[in-house]
């Protein structure tokens, strides 16, 4: 049985592409394999944990009705001074 090969030739004129490539040129050569593999899988792991925490938020939030949260009025206005500033921006 033929192991599986995959060769990485980046693109040194994308930004991405090469600063990938700098990142792998910093790991031992014998480390490189376990390197990619770990990065990997770690990502996917971290997509799987997004889709997981986006669901979660998802229902919590329809069971929150936010039209019924009082209101607060700020206790103090907002200073002139500040609202000269933000609009000099």
């Amino acid at each position: 049985m033929k192991q599986p090969q995959y060769v990485f030739r980046p693109n040194l004129n994308d930004p991405q592409q090469r600063q990938a490539w700098a990142i792998l040129e910093q790991i031992p050569s014998g480390q490189r394999k376990a390197f990619l593999v770990q990065a990997i899988l770690a990502t996917e792991q971290d997509d799987r944990l997004e889709k997981i925490i986006r669901k979660v938020m998802q229902e919590e939030l329809r069971q929150i009705d936010l039209t019924d949260l009082p209101r607060e009025q700020p206790t103090e206005p907002v200073p002139v001074a500040a609202l000269d500033f933000l609009s000099s921006l």
